[in-house]
Formats: structure tokens, C-alpha cells, sequence
């Protein structure tokens, strides 16, 4: 489970600020979630605070619980990533990984897929896009 975590962080770090992807779940999820790593321990400090002060140390146990909760939270976020990074693509983002792949190897780029996936995976196309931005000139993305 720590490595999916991990590979979440990892995917949300290879994954594109583009418009080009801008339909994507990830260009949602990723900005939501860096917003929540900044904001969500303030709140649950703001949350243990205020409960404790209304509710007194007789609820501690259920104050404690709802500020876990809070903190817990962006871990939802990795863990989504984490899973989707190595899932297969769709066919029809399947057909443009391979054409931007087609496309930089015939700029000089040596773009391969792991040896051990069947087919490309939302990691691959993260860090074929990333290139691909690079690389390419903007109308061949």
C-alpha cells in the first residue's frame, strides 16, 4: 500500500501543467489535491481547536477522530493517483501515446515502454507528454 502511495507522488511530480491535457482527471485531481496538502492541516488544527473549545475534553475522543480524518485526506488523493498510474491506456489514449511516440523517436528521442507492461500505462503517457512538450513544436502535440 506505501508503494502506491508512493507511486501516486510520483505520478502527481511526471504528470504535465498543460492545456493539452486539460480534460483529464489528473489536471484536476492534482492541483485539488496539492491545494489540500497546504490547507487541510491548518483546518484540522482549526477543527480540533474550535471542537474542543464548544465541546470540551468529553468528546476528545470523537474531536481526535474528525481531525484524523481531516489529515488523512490527502492520502485518498496519492492513493487514486497511485492506482491509475499503472493502468492501461483506453484505446483512443493509447493511439496518441503512440503517435507522440512515433513522433519523438523520429525527433531523436529513444522512447520505449517497460518490458513488462502489455501496453502503455498513464505513467508512460505522463512522461511521454512531458517530452512531447519539450521537444515537439506545438502543433504536432
Amino acid at each position: 500500500m506505501w508503494k502506491t502511495f508512493k507511486n501516486g507522488l510520483d505520478y502527481m511530480k511526471i504528470w504535465p501543467n498543460h492545456a493539452v491535457v486539460g480534460n483529464l482527471p489528473e489536471s484536476r485531481v492534482i492541483p485539488a489535491l496539492k491545494l489540500g496538502v497546504k490547507v487541510i492541516p491548518v483546518a484540522a488544527v482549526a477543527n480540533f481547536y474550535v471542537q474542543f473549545q464548544y465541546l470540551g475534553a468529553d468528546y476528545l475522543p470523537q474531536i481526535i477522530a474528525t481531525t484524523l480524518f481531516l489529515l488523512l485526506l490527502p492520502l485518498q488523493g496519492y492513493y487514486w493517483l497511485g492506482k491509475r498510474s499503472y493502468r492501461l491506456l483506453p484505446p483512443p489514449l493509447k493511439s496518441w501515446f503512440l503517435d507522440l511516440q512515433y513522433k519523438l523517436n523520429q525527433a531523436g528521442e529513444d522512447i520505449r515502454l517497460p518490458g513488462h507492461r502489455p501496453g502503455p500505462a498513464y505513467i508512460d503517457l505522463a512522461r511521454v507528454l512531458r517530452k512531447a512538450l519539450a521537444v515537439l513544436p506545438p502543433e504536432e502535440h
